[in-house]
């Protein structure tokens, strides 16, 4: 039993070098320009200054992009879904996006999730809904958007609590 445990294990982990290694080659012929995920909205749909605002016991890691509730929400840049998850405390309905750029992209509080855990996705895909859910109950509908990397890179912050640097989605949408 313990070697049938230790087979599947191995098999996972072989699975998973395999997809990091091709996201690693397939990095340098993606290209590493975000766009806003929700669609139909601009500069004018978020605050300038909200990233890395106070924002009760730590800081604004992202920025909230206001938009009707059912607004079409598109990863700002191409890669693969590593993790979605429904009715979580603070973020709701939220999916995790691995890119380009060895960085990792949060969408949350989606009213609907769209894609699915392995799906490779373009700026074209849908994988959610602009909504409400978790922390943001009873406040107006917004997407939290959030790109963290484990390397420090661009324009980027980080807590002492935290494990990931935080990299300014601002800076990004307006390159």
């Amino acid at each position: 039993m313990i070697n049938n445990i230790k087979s599947k294990w191995k098999k996972r982990l072989k699975i998973a070098l395999y997809i990091i290694v091709a996201l690693l080659l397939i990095d340098f012929l993606l290209p590493t320009k975000i766009q806003n995920p929700v669609e139909g909205c601009g500069r004018e749909s978020y605050n300038q200054k909200s990233f890395w605002h106070p924002w009760g016991d730590h800081m604004h890691n992202g920025i909230d992009i206001f938009a009707k509730k059912g607004t079409v929400v598109h990863p700002a840049i191409g890669g693969i879904v590593v993790a979605t998850a429904r009715d979580m405390k603070i973020g709701g309905n939220c999916v995790l996006i691995f890119s380009s750029g060895l960085r990792f992209h949060y969408y949350a509080h989606l009213s609907e999730i769209n894609t699915h855990i392995g799906a490779i996705v373009t700026k074209k895909s849908i994988i959610g809904k602009v909504g409400d859910t978790g922390n943001a109950k009873g406040k107006p509908p917004h997407l939290h958007y959030s790109i963290c990397s484990f390397i420090p890179q661009g324009d980027w912050r980080w807590e002492a609590k935290q494990i990931a640097f935080y990299i300014n989605p601002i800076k990004e949408l307006e390159k």
